[in-house]
């Protein structure tokens, strides 16, 4: 799939789907055993990072604020869809990992949910400042690449 490129140059050049998606970020590879919250997250990713992963299964990843009250977006695009499965959840976990902000699709086709774009978008409070938590599970069967960006209060 090709997307024209507004950074482009030449004429009729164009990116992929996923080059749109994660722009000038870089990919991290997120194997690491970093302990957080009674369980292990396998990288920090910001605004200039990505993750590149699979379902099913899940993948935790830490994100960190230095404000008080935040808000994270993590975005997801499929890159391979495989079977839909019926569950897909996200979640944010305080530093202190006491709060907990969820968002969870249950009992649809994720395929379908995702639309023509393949991508999904979540919005998720981070309160107090530290590393947070993010949690992202699914019992589909696709190739996907994630993103998270710190929004201002």
């Amino acid at each position: 799939m090709c997307v024209l490129g507004a950074l482009s140059s030449g004429a009729g050049a164009c990116v992929s789907a996923e080059d749109a998606f994660v722009g000038a970020r870089l990919e991290r590879l997120c194997t690491q055993s970093i302990p957080i919250c009674d369980t292990l997250a396998g990288c920090v990713l910001d605004d200039k990072s990505y993750v590149a992963s699979s379902f099913p299964g899940g993948q935790r990843v830490i994100v960190r604020t230095d404000r008080e009250v935040a808000t994270v977006e993590v975005r997801l695009y499929l890159v391979t869809e495989e079977a839909p499965g019926t569950e897909l959840s996200v979640q944010a976990s305080a530093p202190d990992c006491g709060e907990v902000d969820q968002d969870r699709l249950a009992d649809v086709d994720l395929f379908a949910a995702a639309g023509g774009d393949r991508t999904f978008t979540w919005t998720l409070d981070l309160p107090g400042r530290g590393d947070h938590l993010v949690e992202l599970f699914s019992d589909m069967t696709a190739d996907y690449l994630m993103t998270v960006d710190v929004l201002e209060e």
